[in-house]
């Protein structure tokens, strides 16, 4: 490698501290909605015409409320207030800070370009698989599942845009590298500079490790077991190590879990599909 590693994540942990880094902003129409949703007086109409404004927000909305995996009716909903009764106001909320970690994002760089598509690729996979095994084990929301798959990475997203220069001045092995090393760190703080939920935080700061300070938490140990199904199915995990030469019955998240074999086929069988659909609602098919 031809860069200094340590002392490129050392400068990125100061920026991080210092109130230096250039953090991922979340859109004016996720604050205004964050405050009607604290408003007991206001409800989905105010938040409909917030997200109307914005062409992204309003879309892929609509999109998610008739979508299998959220579609609660068999009738197709053409308005957003009618969208955000169906989804809830705070459910409304989660989906646009995800959709601002996956959709927000402007680097020029294409190489930056390349390294945020595939973690959005990558995450929108996590949350498909990690939805449907919710719900077949039943510890977990499957909802929540959902936007834990879409957030849990979100740690890339911040130091790509904290530190582009210094990221785009790298090669693919190195950036690899500095992301893989400080991604949950980052993830952590940008999530807390979000005010997102502490469940949610302490999925980003803590995923992918078996360490003695890892909580033991059901959406952790859901993100970690999906992980581990992906990469044994040949969808590799970009950011996190994947232990090798496991059985996947053996893996402690999945222990925790109960998953059995049964519920890790019927994922896969979910997985194509429900992938395709989550490209072509988030317009990233090919």
């Amino acid at each position: 490698m031809s860069h200094d590693i340590f002392a490129l994540a050392t400068e990125i942990r100061r920026r991080f501290r210092e109130g230096d880094a250039r953090l991922p902003i979340l859109p004016e129409a996720v604050i205004e909605v964050r405050k009607i949703v604290q408003d007991e007086e206001k409800g989905a109409a105010d938040i409909a015409r917030v997200i109307g404004n914005d062409t992204t927000f309003s879309t892929t909305v609509l999109r998610i409320a008739n979508s299998a995996r959220f579609k609660t009716g068999s009738h197709e909903i053409r308005n957003l207030s009618m969208a955000i009764q169906r989804l809830g106001g705070r459910r409304t909320l989660q989906l646009m800070t995800a959709i601002s970690a996956q959709l927000h994002l402007a680097v020029k760089d294409k190489g930056l370009q390349a390294l945020l598509r595939e973690s959005t690729q990558h995450s929108l996979l996590v949350a498909t698989a990690a939805q449907h095994m919710a719900k077949l084990i039943g510890s977990v929301d499957p909802e929540e599942a959902f936007m834990a798959g879409m957030l849990f990475d979100v740690g890339v997203s911040a130091i790509v845009c904290a530190v582009p220069k210094e990221l785009a001045s790298c090669n693919i092995e190195e950036s690899h590298h500095i992301l893989s090393q400080l991604h949950r760190e980052m993830g952590g703080r940008l999530l807390t500079y979000w005010e997102m939920p502490d469940s949610f935080i302490s999925l980003a700061s803590h995923h992918g490790v078996e360490s003695d300070d890892r909580p033991r938490e059901n959406l952790i140990d859901l993100i970690d077991a999906v992980q581990f199904m992906l990469a044994d199915s040949d969808y590799k995990s970009p950011f996190d190590d994947i232990p090798e030469g496991v059985d996947a019955l053996h893996y402690p998240p999945m222990q925790r879990l109960g998953i059995n074999e049964t519920h890790l086929a019927a994922v896969e069988v979910e997985l194509e599909d429900g992938f395709e659909e989550l490209q072509s609602i988030f317009s990233l098919s090919s």
